[in-house]
């Protein structure tokens, strides 16, 4: 309990209270809280009113009255004009809503605004541009019962989604199941929004048995939901989109929903961009320059594009601290801190994984963002150790890179793959899955989906690019730049904290897989 004062003035008409000397409860009431209070009005012999303040108390006693200074109505005052009596203190004791509580608030809302935009995104892929009219399908969102709260995204998505969204939820696991095949099979579903990862493995287990096949689209929560409010504003701004602006963005939905989450834990407010052009992350560092940033982090995808507009901050004494591509030219460029997976010794891991494996003539290495840095890094690196020929290709249209990828694996040269991105393995495997004979294939990068292809051997192994650690990395290095007030360029060096990759095979994958397993089960 927190023990509050605040102060009341009395506003009385005196038409209204020789009218009526009959008074209600009026609520008095702070930012933090409320209280009962009534106004008490006695006429006296000699004509005046005398009015004072009672407060409700305890077991539904009301307290002493209080009498202000300047209390008294005299008999001939004006008639319908406004009094006022002296300030009155009161005292009250009101419930502060507990870290957690508060923590829950920030989370819920950035939960119900990824719903939102899920529903938004749906409403766009089943409208009828000739038909606006038309209802779309059925939106199952399953919940899953081990996360209080994550219902929020089901909040967002019937807030937005212009059909109808049925809840599947169930304290056991079993009942669950039960429940979602019979919705499969009678209702005929159009999309899935699971929760979690083990709700996603259900769903995904469900729609294989079903005879349609709904889309699914699944939420990751990698963090304690029950966060610290954000009190300390910094900007964040990346190259890429969000997870529920673009779903075959894996790596940066899962870093904005990590970003957000590590932000509110620690104490500071999350100012996240993301943009697909480098003119257009420039321009929003300049905007966090002018709006008065704590602290600015951002990738270095073009470090060339983005210097100008980072010399501004730092000009400007807001210090940046860059992750993820761009560690060669962070040290050139004045970052107090980078913070990235070592992109040149996953290549030369991947290289040296292909030739354990035996695999031999020319490699494919797939860069999906031609322009990024980091990337050919990763290429240079697998040719520094690979026995065979690395090519670095590139779709020349991103939207039709699995036409392109086919048309060259066809030439009949190519030995073996390497995609650097969840979505391009992706694309690699289906066009390999249309093959007589598929090309092996290794990717960067974590999903269920490719996952899934580790253990079934469609591909031979990933290299974790681990971008929750990159994002939430990001923040504490943010956070200790600005909250505890160290200078930075004393404190961190110029460093770089670079994660040392590993390869994810079949036997890793299994544990990982096990492991989700055992979240959903409890064993």
């Amino acid at each position: 309990m927190q023990r509050s004062r605040i102060k009341g003035v009395m506003l009385v008409g005196l038409g209204v209270l020789i009218g009526s000397l009959t008074f209600r409860a009026v609520w008095a009431a702070t930012q933090i809280g409320t209280t009962d209070v009534r106004i008490t009005a006695e006429r006296l012999e000699d004509g005046r009113v005398e009015l004072g303040l009672q407060q409700l108390g305890g077991g539904g006693v009301w307290g002493e009255t209080q009498r202000p200074e300047n209390r008294f109505l005299a008999p001939d005052a004006e008639v319908g004009a406004l009094h006022q009596s002296e300030p009155i203190t009161i005292e009250i004791e009101v419930e502060v809503a507990s870290r957690e509580e508060r923590a829950a608030t920030v989370y819920y809302d950035y939960l119900v605004d990824a719903g939102a935009s899920i529903g938004e995104r749906y409403n766009a892929r089943f409208t009828d541009p000739d038909h606006p009219e038309l209802v779309p399908g059925r939106f199952l969102c399953v919940i899953d019962p081990n996360d209080e709260g994550i219902e929020a995204l089901c909040d967002g998505l019937e807030s937005t989604y212009r059909g109808p969204v049925v809840r599947v939820e169930h304290d056991d696991w079993d009942d669950l199941r039960s429940e979602l095949r019979a919705r499969m099979a009678v209702q005929a579903p159009v999309a899935m929004l699971t929760t979690s990862v083990p709700t996603t493995i259900l769903a995904l287990e469900v729609r294989e048995q079903a005879r349609n096949r709904p889309w699914v689209t699944y939420w990751i929560e990698l963090l304690d939901q029950h966060l610290a409010p954000s009190v300390a504003p910094f900007c964040q701004v990346t190259h890429s989109g969000t997870l529920f602006e673009n779903e075959d963005d894996f790596f940066w939905g899962l870093s904005s929903e990590i970003s957000a989450a590590a932000a509110a834990q620690l104490g500071v407010s999350l100012d996240f961009s993301s943009h697909s052009e480098v003119a257009g992350q420039a321009a929003a560092i300049r905007e966090c320059v002018a709006s008065g940033a704590s602290v600015i982090t951002t990738t270095l995808v073009e470090s060339e594009v983005l210097l100008p507009a980072i010399e501004e901050a730092l000009a400007a004494d807001i210090p940046v601290v860059s992750f993820n591509s761009g560690v060669n030219a962070a040290d050139e460029i004045g970052t107090v801190l980078h913070i990235a997976l070592d992109d040149h010794e996953a290549g030369r891991i991947a290289g040296e994984e292909f030739n354990r494996r035996k695999i031999r003539g020319t490699a494919l290495c797939v860069i999906h963002e031609p322009n990024n840095v980091g990337l050919h890094e990763r290429c240079e690196g697998f040719k520094e150790t690979y026995r065979g020929d690395v090519e670095r290709w590139s779709a020349e249209d991103p939207a039709a890179a699995r036409s392109e990828l086919a048309a060259r694996l066809d030439e009949g040269d190519v030995r073996a793959t390497l995609t650097l991105s969840v979505h391009s393995a992706w694309d690699a495997r289906i066009v390999n899955n249309r093959r007589a004979e598929p090309v092996p294939l290794a990717a960067f990068g974590f999903s269920v989906g490719l996952a899934r292809g580790v253990l079934d051997g469609s591909v031979m192994f990933t290299i974790l690019d681990h971008p929750e650690l990159q994002a939430y990395m990001s923040a504490v290095a943010a956070v200790m730049t600005e909250r505890w007030r160290l200078d930075p360029v004393t404190y961190f060096n110029g460093m770089s904290l670079l994660i040392r990759p590993q390869i994810a095979d079949a036997d890793y994958m299994q544990r990982v897989v096990d492991a989700m397993y055992a979240e959903r089960t409890g064993e």
